[in-house]
């Protein structure tokens, strides 16, 4: 009984409780909160010796202009600071302080500079205040002197997918032909003086004229120019032909001692569709000059200049082979007579 009547107890006074702070003017209690906040604040920033760490903003400045920071330069210093709670706050939110310009004639000659020589600088701007040290040992700095260069685009025309029997008949123009990169000196040195564009299209079978994009991907610290090329060449067919051409012979004894076993060689060439219907000249000929025979084989590599039309030109056979009469009635007598 005892324990029932101790819960019931406790019950009836949360109850009554909960039905006394509905009764509560919330908004004063807030209030008073909030104005007991603000009294506490002003007097514990009334107090002195507080420190506190402040982040002194910093603007590196230099007279050249072609130079890039391949690593940007600290924007701030952490300088620990003591004084009155009133004054640091300030300082904290940045009230008061004014860049610190540190101007330097030629940053690429200057790789760091300690923290202590900017000490006086910070005291003085800082005077409110007691400066007690700076965090940093030394601002390191990471400058390069711009270059500009040229690196000139190609097409590697191998590479180029082509159907079947199709090839590229004319120069591969650009425009423009290179590529302008700038950017710092110590990446640019680094690049290719030439770099290839690619075509994505397979299986052309026709005049290619089109704006590609440049696929480059320069290092950093380093834009290019321009960021695409118009592509133009010239495709066409190839068929393949054979045709029976006369052999001339030259220097050959007048004696008929030797002579040429045949008197006609088979030409394999390739003709473009453009040039299908291109006469063959009746004056056309393949060269047997008795001069260069190789006699080890009796052979002579025949000579010939087929008309601009006529491409991959093949000669068969590729030797012409010699006849001596008088050798081969020789080696029979011989024989007989054995």
């Amino acid at each position: 009984m005892g324990i029932r009547r101790t819960l019931k107890d406790i019950f009836k006074a949360i109850y009554t409780s909960v039905l006394l702070i509905r009764t509560w003017n919330w908004s004063r209690l807030f209030l008073c909160i909030i104005i007991s906040c603000f009294i506490w604040s002003f007097q514990a920033l009334n107090k002195d010796n507080y420190h506190s760490t402040i982040n002194f903003p910093l603007v590196i400045d230099y007279e050249r202009q072609d130079v890039v920071a391949l690593e940007e330069p600290p924007q701030f210093i952490s300088v620990q600071v003591s004084g009155s709670g009133w004054r640091l706050l300030q300082k904290t939110l940045g009230f008061g302080i004014t860049p610190l310009q540190i101007e330097i004639e030629d940053p690429t000659k200057v790789k760091y500079f300690t923290a202590k020589s900017l000490m006086p600088d910070i005291v003085q701007q800082l005077s409110d205040v007691n400066v007690d040290f700076i965090a940093e040992d030394s601002i390191h700095l990471n400058y390069d002197s711009t270059i500009t260069k040229q690196v000139f685009l190609f097409v590697d025309s191998s590479k180029i997918s082509l159907e079947k029997g199709y090839r590229v008949v004319s120069p591969i123009s650009l425009d423009p032909d290179s590529l302008v990169i700038s950017g710092a000196a110590s990446f640019v040195n680094l690049e290719p003086d030439s770099f290839e564009i690619v075509l994505n299209e397979n299986n052309l079978d026709e005049n290619y004229d089109e704006m590609v994009d440049i696929d480059y991907a320069p290092p950093r610290k380093v834009i290019f120019f321009p960021e695409g090329v118009q592509v133009k060449f010239d495709v066409d067919l190839y068929f393949k032909k054979t045709i029976p051409v006369r052999i001339k012979a030259l220097n050959f004894p007048k004696d008929s001692s030797v002579y040429l076993a045949r008197q006609l060689a088979i030409v394999e060439y390739d003709v473009r569709r453009a040039n299908e219907m291109q006469p063959i000249p009746d004056s056309l000929y393949i060269l047997a000059d008795y001069k260069t025979s190789d006699m080890s084989d009796s052979t002579i590599v025949p000579i010939f200049s087929p008309p601009p039309f006529m491409e991959n030109v093949r000669i068969n056979p590729e030797k012409l082979i010699l006849i001596f009469p008088k050798k081969a009635s020789d080696r029979r007598r011989n024989r007989y007579r054995n």
